[in-house]
């Protein structure tokens, strides 16, 4: 399989919270051929459902959330510049003068985000933060162009979707976060031939805007055990080598109270047999991310957590390593078959 193609077709799938239907046949036409069956909810969870051979078999349960951060349209002036607000946790200071795509109801434009000449700014204003919602986007369209168009307030606003390799390794591009980690358990499925598990892929809605839907595909799947991925804060400029993990030294596990001690610990002699590198992450408490939603849903089920590391999260150049990406999907379809049974293809 061409993962790097895997990972940028599925990145490229618009899904801003609360929008994460926009591009559902693109990733059921990029999903489907490695899966049997497919489920979508209200809560805009997408479900994808390998089944076992094996009567009875119990259910695995596999979380990455398939949202990503955004703006959205709060009005339009009479000039036909958008003003907008954040979806998710956006940060305002990667905005100004960048490029960004409209999602209109039929079609995509493009906009960028206007910023005053460093000339032309007054000494008051130089160095100064525009806040999300003071910024304005040109399209080149009027006011009335516009909602011709069907654009108005509500209309989702992304960061253009660009993908690149820096290295043979090294990707870079945009909603890595965390569509990567949907992809890499794509990846793992893709290696499977059959299991002794029924594997749920929840690629679940509405993270980014406070955790609202992995709950309800737990509780639909009702899953014997839970693993979520997302990916974690690499080691990049600035950060803390005690507590960062590092790009390009494989996947991570994280330990918490939160999450269930013997089946972190299943996973972790999993990759040491299989030779899987595997890097640790102390989370004392929460994780923040699913896994602490998941771990609590109907009488609880059994939680462990994965990531992938990325640098610059949340900007239209998140970059990681193709080599932990496929590390991640190993260890994943190493799991499946070590605790449920089967065989890689």
């Amino acid at each position: 399989m061409d993962t790097k193609k895997l990972l940028f077709d599925i990145c490229s799938c618009m899904s801003i919270s609360g929008f994460e239907y926009r591009c559902e046949k693109k990733l059921r036409e990029i999903v489907m051929p490695y899966f049997d069956e497919y489920i979508g909810d209200s809560a805009g969870n997408h479900i994808f459902v390998k089944k076992s051979k094996s009567a009875n078999a119990p259910k695995l349960l596999i979380d990455t959330h398939y949202d990503e951060v955004g703006l959205m349209v709060k009005g339009i002036t009479d000039e036909g510049f958008l003003r907008v607000c954040s979806v998710g946790g956006v940060d305002a200071r990667i905005f100004p003068a960048s490029e960004l795509t409209v999602y209109a109801p039929e079609k995509e434009i493009c906009g960028v985000v206007v910023k005053k000449a460093p000339h032309a700014r007054t000494p008051d204003e130089a160095g100064k933060l525009t806040a999300v919602t003071n910024l304005l986007v040109d399209t080149g369209f009027s006011k009335a162009e516009l909602e011709e168009m069907g654009i108005g307030i509500g209309t989702p606003l992304g960061m253009a979707k660009n993908y690149i390799s820096l290295s043979d390794d090294v990707v870079s591009g945009q909603s890595f976060d965390n569509k990567s980690c949907c992809a890499a358990a794509v990846y793992a499925v893709s290696m499977l031939g059959d299991c002794g598990c029924d594997i749920y892929l929840s690629m679940s809605a509405k993270e980014e805007v406070g955790h609202r839907a992995a709950s309800s595909a737990a509780y639909t799947v009702d899953p014997d055990y839970a693993i979520a991925i997302d990916v974690g804060l690499g080691l990049a400029p600035g950060g803390d080598k005690k507590s960062n993990p590092k790009l390009g030294e494989g996947a991570c596990i994280s330990v918490s109270a939160i999450l269930d001690r013997k089946w972190t610990e299943t996973i972790r002699g999993i990759a040491k047999k299989n030779e899987i590198s595997l890097q640790t992450i102390v989370e004392a408490c929460g994780t923040g991310t699913h896994a602490d939603e998941i771990e609590a849903v109907r009488l609880g089920i059994p939680t462990a957590l994965l990531s992938l590391p990325i640098n610059f999260m949340h900007t239209g150049v998140e970059t990681l390593y193709m080599s932990d990406f496929e590390a991640t999907a190993k260890l994943l379809c190493a799991v499946i078959n070590d605790k449920f049974g089967g065989e890689a293809k």
